[in-house]
């Protein structure tokens, strides 16, 4: 009886561990996207703007973008936080971009609308670095390992009399268990792991600059 209530307590709450997990990824993957998105709506208004605020802007977007594929992304699958440089090249591009000082008009209304991008970039950030370091909480994962161990005593110790029914037994819910709760592990932080989310959103952005940039100007 008390075995059968520890697994449907370990049952339920592994469950709800991996459901909340893959769902974290799947917000964190949207978050990458809508980040890059944004910045690269921020590079496109630059094709509206006379050198050498063009040029300024398309480079410090590039430098932000390129520092988030090569150092950030790494630096969150390794220790779950974001990068010092990129803080620095996004709060660079922000500072930049409110010196800008857009003509009336239709001019205007596009400086608004970029505006409108760059602060989404910054919101996407700081979401994407809270999702880098909210993981499971240990004490829960021991729980879990408790409660999964104690699901697996009952088929090593009181199995089968018949040794090989036995020893299978306890060998497929050892797996079982121990299946589940990798399973688990590996959803626990969205940008580290087996299912780590990678930086592709970043750089197709990056490829889409280069596009932009032999537009030309005047958009």
């Amino acid at each position: 009886m008390a075995t059968g209530i520890v697994g449907t307590l370990f049952a339920v709450s592994i469950g709800l561990v991996v459901v909340a997990a893959w769902n974290q990824v799947n917000s964190a993957h949207q978050t990458a996207s809508t980040e890059a998105s944004n910045l690269t709506d921020v590079y496109w208004y630059s094709r509206s703007l006379p050198d050498p605020q063009r040029h300024t802007l398309q480079t410090l977007a590039t430098d932000y973008a390129t520092t988030v594929v090569r150092e950030e992304w790494p630096r969150m699958a390794e220790d779950h936080t974001l990068s010092p440089r990129a803080w620095r090249h996004v709060e660079q591009l922000r500072t930049y971009f409110q010196t800008i000082e857009p003509a009336t008009g239709a001019a205007s209304t596009r400086y608004s609308q970029a505006m409108s991008r760059v602060q989404a970039v910054l919101d996407a950030r700081r979401a994407r670095a809270q999702m880098a370091d909210s993981g499971v909480p240990p004490l829960l994962w021991a729980a879990l390992a408790g409660c999964g161990l104690a699901v697996l005593l009952p088929a090593v110790v009181c199995g089968s009399p018949v040794r090989k029914v036995h020893v299978t037994v306890a060998a497929v819910v050892g797996g079982l268990v121990g299946l589940v709760l990798f399973l688990g592990q590996q959803l626990d932080f969205p940008f580290s792991g087996g299912i780590a989310i990678g930086p592709e959103a970043f750089e197709q952005a990056l490829t889409r600059f280069t596009s932009i940039r032999t537009l030309g100007g005047a958009a």
